[in-house]
This record gives structure tokens, C-alpha cells and sequence, in this order.
């Protein structure tokens, strides 16, 4: 491997002008536009952005992968799942912006590191697994 090839590419949220974009911290230049209202830190190679009010992901070219159609969402975990609601029910997608569990929590969160979400459905609080199966 030539090293001296390799580039190295930090991006970090950055506001400039009231807007949110990303900035490669090596060499200083502006890698996703800054047309965004927030921007959280890359994820597992997605960073969650609102547009409008709206939550979506974008790439570290700036490509917008998922939509801004979300409200609220949440990171990317190692699980390759995020948590996001859209009509006030809240569901997991993957990375390419499919739905792996169903839209019919009142609320969910993260998938933390032991691999379980915390979910709310019909005011009971319970964690679920990757698959969308109930765990202690």
C-alpha cells in the first residue's frame, strides 16, 4: 500500500453563515455544501442532517442517500439501523433508507451497544432486538 497515495479525509460538522455543511479538516475544504439547518458527525458512514425542519443522511461526497423526510431521526449505530418516525409513528431503516422494522411505535431510539432499541407502543416502554423482536 502507498501511503503516500492514500488521502486521508476528516469531515466535521461545521456552521458557517447559519447553515450546516462538512469540512475536510486536513485540508480545510468544503466537502458537503453548507445548505443544511444542523448536521450531526458521521455514523457508520452516514451523517443525519435536517433540511426544512426535516431529518435525512448524506454521504462523505455529500451525496444525499436518504431523503430529508423524517422528523425526528436519529444516527446510524453498528447495527446498520437507524431509528426514525415519519406521521408520528417511528420505525428502523438501513442504510440505503429501506424499512427493516415496521413504522408502528409510538417512539423509538438508538440501538445501543448491546444491540437492543428502546421502543414505546401503546404507552408501554420495552427494548427490541435488530429484527424487531421484544428482549428483556
Amino acid at each position: 500500500m502507498d501511503t503516500q497515495k492514500m488521502k486521508v479525509q476528516k469531515l466535521v460538522p461545521t456552521e458557517y453563515d447559519g447553515k450546516w455543511g462538512f469540512i475536510d479538516v486536513v485540508t480545510g475544504e468544503e466537502v458537503v455544501p453548507f445548505i443544511y439547518d444542523y448536521a450531526h458527525a458521521f455514523s457508520v458512514g452516514l451523517a443525519l442532517v435536517r433540511q426544512n425542519g426535516w431529518w435525512g443522511y448524506v454521504d462523505k461526497t455529500g451525496k444525499e442517500v436518504i431523503p430529508c423526510i423524517y422528523n425526528p431521526a436519529w444516527s446510524f449505530t453498528k447495527t446498520g439501523l437507524a431509528a426514525v418516525c415519519m406521521e408520528g409513528k417511528c420505525g428502523f431503516i438501513d442504510q440505503t433508507g429501506k424499512e427493516v422494522i415496521p413504522f408502528i411505535y409510538d417512539d423509538a431510539r438508538y440501538f445501543n451497544k448491546d444491540g437492543k432499541a428502546k421502543v414505546k407502543l401503546n404507552g408501554e416502554t420495552f427494548f427490541i432486538d435488530v429484527k424487531g423482536n421484544r428482549v428483556e
